[in-house]
């Protein structure tokens, strides 16, 4: 894979959205741009070390972002991302890494795929076509992100997803919580929608007693997908989105 073909297949998905709908993000083809320059070189050397370097600088700069929005620590903990993945929804509409999306056009479960960008001495996602995905849409700030006490709210909970050439088989999965799109209510500030990969453990997932709180209702606020991922070995192996309400 080229350096160039390999930063290109980088992606993370970052949005935000209002109630009535401006979801907020910025384009993957301008990561450069918005996350963290990098020096020419790291886009047309075809050398491995370079090569390296740029994705684990690409990496890096993901992972800075998430911290930036707390994501980290908020809903996951620290990770080395080793599949990209990337989300379409039927409307055409598309998550990117900080895209304006209307909320209307992501009423309906998207379509989503998967690349691998691990290098060299990180794990690399298995890509068998035994190996088999948890996919989930949760959201860490309801009611609000300064009032979380429904949090997380699961908006998607989908197990025993297998991929073909990349594509999520939905086909054969458990769909455990049915898909329900972004509506952070008003007055509510910002809201984070984070879209979650899995890669599955030797335990099958199960479904949840609830969407608020994951069903988890003894817990603290923002109990959810951190914990039913450790409840049954649940392996994080992709990037997620985010997404804000600008309706204040």
């Amino acid at each position: 894979m080229s350096i160039l073909r390999a930063c290109a297949s980088l992606r993370t998905a970052v949005f935000r959205a209002t109630r009535t709908t401006p979801f907020v993000g910025l384009s993957t083809s301008r990561i450069r741009q918005h996350i963290q320059p990098l020096p020419t070189k790291f886009w047309v050397s075809k050398s491995p070390k370079t090569q390296r370097m740029t994705l684990l600088t690409m990496n890096q700069s993901l992972i800075d972002r998430l911290k930036s929005e707390e994501v980290i620590p908020d809903v996951v903990d620290e990770f080395i991302p080793s599949v990209s993945i990337e989300a379409k929804f039927p409307s055409g509409e598309e998550i990117q890494l900080g895209n304006t999306l209307e909320e209307g056009a992501t009423q309906d479960k998207p379509r989503v795929t998967v690349t691998p960008i691990a290098v060299s001495g990180q794990r690399s996602a298995s890509q068998s076509k035994d190996t088999k995905y948890t996919l989930c849409l949760t959201d860490p700030d309801a009611a609000s992100r300064d009032n979380p006490k429904w949090a997380e709210y699961c908006h998607w909970l989908v197990t025993n997803i297998q991929q073909a050439s990349g594509i999520l088989d939905f086909k054969s999965a458990k769909e455990l919580i049915e898909y329900m799109g972004p509506a952070p209510p008003e007055k509510t500030g910002k809201h984070r929608y984070v879209l979650l990969l899995f890669e599955n453990g030797k335990s099958e997932p199960q479904k949840i007693d609830g969407r608020k709180k994951w069903g988890f209702e003894d817990h603290e606020p923002r109990v959810g997908a951190r914990h039913y991922a450790r409840q049954y070995g649940l392996e994080l192996v992709a990037n997620y989105f985010l997404c804000q309400n600008k309706k204040q």
